[in-house]
């Protein structure tokens, strides 16, 4: 495993690298302050950087969380560099091949990430953070062992693990619906300011909707309800992808509204991610009726 693991390491801290080029051409180019060059945005390539250099010690140090959030990033990345290429205005070729470059490096990335991950499941080990370490031994079937443990109920630590699920899931489910409240606030949606409406420009109010539904469906997902789990995780995907995207269609070019659109992409990420892990270990409560002594 740890073979497999080394290349996608390492294509990782190439990616960083080209992030942190990424910057630093379109700074160059627009000639302006490091938050104003291409409408406000240019700055995120160093974000990315740093958040894809720490998601990169976590990887190379065995998590299995953050290598599935590396996945889901690199699907962005696959689209935000290109995008960002030619639409946030003049590019020279240079920066324009540094961000196809970036684009086709997390192409690999992602499937390297994806190969790793199912090839960890393949092979039954216990623990997949440990296996998926670079410094970790690669795992051998021992034939002394039978192929398969009588099952041994643990209700205790069954519940311990339903519980910190739920908790999870409804912690990031506040703060995502707190930072849609706030970027609505922010955007003038509130009592005696922009006018609410269907167009494009006077659409923001619908973050308020977002917030109302999605704090909804994870009154039902936190109790352990598997469609309401599945729906939970297709909507904070699309939450990633519309906060992800929507200030280019926007054009928005305020910081602090470019900030929050970014905080709540990386938040409705980490509950996707979240959602994921409920679904596999079969909800946040599934588990708790089993624990419990016939009669």
């Amino acid at each position: 495993m740890a073979r497999a693991m080394r290349p996608v390491v390492v294509l990782m801290l190439l990616a960083t690298v080209l992030f942190i080029a990424d910057g630093l051409l379109d700074h160059n180019v627009a000639g302006q302050g490091t938050f104003d060059d291409h409408k406000g945005v240019g700055w995120t390539s160093y974000l990315f950087a740093f958040a894809n250099f720490l998601m990169t010690v976590a990887v190379a140090r065995g998590s299995e969380r953050t290598l599935l959030g590396r996945i889901a990033l690199s699907m962005f990345f696959i689209v935000e560099r290109p995008v960002t290429a030619f639409v946030l205005g003049p590019t020279p070729i240079e920066a324009i091949a540094v961000h196809l470059a970036t684009a086709i490096v997390e192409i690999i990335i992602l499937v390297g990430a994806i190969r790793v991950w199912r090839l960890g499941h393949s092979l039954v080990p216990a623990d997949m953070d440990a296996m998926l370490a670079l410094d970790s031994a690669s795992p051998r079937p021992d034939p002394t062992l039978p192929l398969a443990m009588p099952a041994v109920p643990a209700p205790t630590t069954t519940g311990a693990r339903a519980t910190g699920s739920e908790w999870l899931l409804g912690l990031l489910t506040l703060l995502l619906a707190a930072v849609l409240v706030a970027d609505g606030a922010r955007a003038g949606y509130i009592p005696g300011g922009k006018e609410w409406g269907l167009a494009l420009d006077s659409s923001g109010w619908l973050v308020y909707l977002y917030a109302v539904v999605i704090l909804t469906v994870a009154t039902r997902a936190v109790h352990g309800g598997t469609i309401a789990l599945r729906l939970l995780m297709a909507l904070a995907l699309i939450l990633f992808i519309e906060r992800a995207f929507s200030p280019f269609a926007l054009h928005l070019t305020d910081s602090v509204q470019l900030g929050l659109h970014g905080l709540a992409a990386f938040i409705a990420l980490a509950l996707a991610l979240a959602t994921a892990s409920a679904l596999r270990s079969g909800g946040p409560s599934s588990a708790s009726p089993a624990a419990t002594p016939a009669t």
